[in-house]
């Protein structure tokens, strides 16, 4: 059975290339421009995995794996992003990120990253 992935980006190019990489992987992929779509995702259809990116408008990352915890406490989380704040990303982890991924995303990586921690 295929394993389904939620990106959560803000950015249309880095939905773009995660999503081809990761389909190229054999998942499959669902996408959201924001935290609030990507919650509305979650609370109705199975996922998975979900790539969160941390710096989003109306519903930035960390507000969204919040109220993720709430909704799905098992559902892994990967953090994308380009902001190099440590707090943040200590942040995430304490709200059950699994990891963090930075941005520029590097492809190979990435894909090792994914396939470890989604199956």
């Amino acid at each position: 059975m295929q394993r389904r992935i939620l990106i959560v980006d803000d950015d249309d190019d880095v939905r773009t290339m995660v999503r081809d990489r990761l389909q190229a992987m054999g998942f499959v992929v669902v996408t959201a421009a924001d935290g609030l779509a990507g919650m509305q995702i979650v609370k109705s259809s199975w996922i998975d995995g979900i790539l969160l990116d941390l710096d989003m408008p109306v519903m930035d990352g960390l507000s969204t794996l919040e109220e993720l915890r709430r909704w799905h406490a098992h559902i892994p989380v990967i953090m994308m992003t380009a902001d190099s704040d440590p707090n943040k990303l200590k942040t995430a982890i304490e709200l059950g990120a699994i990891g963090h991924t930075p941005k520029p995303i590097d492809a190979a990586d990435f894909g090792q990253q994914c396939r470890h921690l989604f199956g």
